[in-house]
């Protein structure tokens, strides 16, 4: 297919696509966690609610709990260690038009976070409702 027509750009590296924001969302914290052997990826709004993730419950339900404190850094290493047991916790916020959004992950080396976010903030402008 040509590129043009299909609206894709050539460094465009996704694999799994979808026009619904939820499933979207869904298929890039997967996709960030396998590239990053993460034990547990979430995406959470300004509430704590979970809006895409992945992993066992435990360290999700961890992640939810923590994520924001992580992000805005000041969770102690005792709050960490309680909501998950081993790992390293990433967590970055993302402020949007629709509120914050807290990016959270458990994984032993953690990249392309940044690139995740932007990823992020890409699904939601592509998905922005009318």
């Amino acid at each position: 297919m040509d590129q043009r027509r299909s609206g894709l750009r050539s460094d465009d590296r996704r694999v799994k696509r979808s026009r619904d924001r939820r499933e979207a969302l869904q298929f890039l914290v997967e996709t960030v966690a396998d590239r990053n052997r993460a034990r547990a990826l979430v995406l959470l709004d300004g509430a704590g609610r979970i809006v895409a993730g992945m992993g066992g419950p435990n360290e999700v339900m961890g992640l939810a709990a923590t994520a924001r404190a992580v992000a805005e850094r000041r969770a102690s290493v005792e709050q960490i260690e309680t909501a998950i047991r081993g790992g390293d916790v990433t967590a970055r916020s993302l402020p949007t038009r629709e509120g914050t959004l807290y990016l959270a992950a458990v994984s032993d080396r953690m990249s392309g976070f940044g690139t995740a976010v932007q990823a992020v903030r890409r699904i939601l402008h592509e998905t922005a409702r009318s």
